[in-house]
């Protein structure tokens, strides 16, 4: 049931107003069962009160949606994505500077498509706080950004971690900027020191303004690689628990995950991936069911599976896709707590017309921002997990993951009055999760249509054809 609770603090950029939505059904992920003709009351962005109509007082002269037939449910999430995906040396060229720009366009697309919170696990620190800051001081809409920065133990873009090829076409010092935007000291180097070294370096790096951390326990191209010994993964662990943040990993391997598992992590990003032959064992899906460990998975659906089989099967990942939507159906089976993600960011229209693989990347995509999730839910639906089940992987599962379960994540009086009206009922097809008729974050309606409200990316168009 939903029951009153005491009303905390109003969160940054929320604006003293009063906003009900009425006549909805109302699907919170921590109730027994949906409320049919629902009242939700919202004050200063937070909810104040929600129920069946009758029980719930609306103050006069509140502002009030009529959502009559309709359907809430809370804000979505994002568990895993990357705001600023946008790695091409034309675009880290062209806006150098203006990189939080690119975040803020990612930021409105996430929000336009459903998301009113996202966890951005790698990218530009200076970039997403500095949007982040303008997002919470109301100075821009988007989706409420938490980062990590950098995954500890990767180095920047122009490097062998990720396009170390572009770096020959630019000027070293060009490089070297790139690189540290992204790094602030937690790169490669940190493989080669002692535990205490690492220490040091963390405990630094918890101070740069980051919200939660993520290292690699895996490497990003020789996924097959281990990072960091145990002791060294503990270490971390330990620096991050110290500052008060979550900490995840990136693995890519049996055993890169069973350390992680090991080290103490909260969260496991993209932790259904076990590589191109191996499924996870049972004995480690138990581990992560009793030690309560959170896995971000990337569900595709099996329509993308066999796009990427027919048109792409030379792609380094495409074996490791089919494996991950074998361990998905036994994370579900076996009780793990799963939380969306994505992987994604603002799809580059002009590089994805270009692709030599195009008859694959635009089926069912995964990795572009305001389609990705959309796309992720019909594979867990394929998958078999209940229907409740998809929307705590989007909602309640992910604040609890981040340990923010008291303020986002549900529809209950004292959270963060972020809600999303849906014009047909998701529980019935992951699919209507789509149907979206509203978004309301911080307690105020926003304006979907104008978003993204000055985009550089995702309106550029390619040539035409000669």
């Amino acid at each position: 049931m939903l029951t009153a609770l005491s009303v905390g603090p109003t969160p940054p950029g929320a604006a003293a107003q009063t906003l009900a939505v009425t006549g909805a059904t109302i699907i919170d992920p921590l109730a027994d069962a949906p409320v049919p003709d629902g009242v939700v009351v919202m004050q200063d962005g937070r909810i104040t009160a929600a129920g069946v109509a009758g029980a719930v007082d609306v103050p006069a002269g509140t502002p009030v949606i009529d959502a009559s037939g309709k359907y809430v449910i809370p804000g979505l999430m994002d568990g895993n994505l990357h705001l600023f995906l946008n790695l091409d040396l034309e675009t880290l060229i062209k806006y150098e500077g203006r990189y939080h720009e690119i975040v803020l366009e990612a930021a409105q697309l996430t929000l336009k498509t459903g998301q009113t919170t996202v966890f951005d696990t790698w990218g530009p620190l200076g970039a997403l706080a500095r949007a982040r800051d303008i997002i919470n001081a109301g100075e821009a809409p988007g989706s409420r950004i938490y980062f990590a920065g950098n995954i500890i133990g990767f180095d920047g873009p122009l490097s062998a971690d990720f396009r170390a090829a572009a770096a020959a076409h630019v000027s070293k010092s060009f490089v070297r900027r790139t690189n540290d935007a992204w790094v602030h000291g937690t790169g490669r180097d940190l493989m080669w020191m002692t535990p205490d070294s690492v220490r040091a370096a963390i405990r630094e790096y918890t101070g740069t303004g980051v919200d939660f951390l993520k290292y690699g326990s895996s490497s990003h191209v020789e996924m097959y690689f281990i990072s960091f010994s145990e002791r060294v993964q503990r270490v971390i662990v330990e620096e991050g628990h110290r500052a008060g943040m979550t900490v995840q990993t990136h693995t890519t391997s049996v055993e890169s995950l069973d350390m992680a598992i090991e080290a103490g992590v909260d969260i496991i990003t993209h932790g259904d991936i076990s590589g191109p032959v191996v499924p996870i064992p049972m004995e480690t899906m138990r581990k992560l069911v009793e030690r309560d460990i959170a896995v971000s998975v990337l569900p595709i659906t099996q329509r993308r599976l066999e796009a990427l089989q027919e048109h792409n099967p030379d792609w380094v990942l495409t074996p490791y896709m089919q494996i991950a939507r074998e361990n998905q159906a036994r994370m579900i089976e076996a009780g793990v707590s799963m939380l969306l993600s994505t992987d994604a960011g603002i799809k580059h229209p002009v590089l994805l017309a270009e692709s030599p693989t195009i008859a694959s990347d635009t089926v069912d995509q995964r990795v572009k921002l305001g389609e990705g999730h959309f796309n992720a839910m019909a594979a867990l639906e394929e998958l078999g997990m209940a229907p409740m089940e998809i929307l705590r992987s989007m909602t309640s599962n992910v604040a609890r993951a981040y340990e923010m379960e008291d303020e986002i994540g549900s529809l209950q009086p004292g959270m963060i009055a972020d809600l999303v009206i849906l014009d047909a009922n998701p529980l019935e097809a992951a699919r209507n999760y789509r149907a979206i008729h509203a978004v309301i974050k911080d307690g105020r309606r926003v304006d979907i249509d104008a978003l993204p409200v000055a985009p550089i990316i995702s309106v550029l168009k390619p040539d035409p054809p000669p």
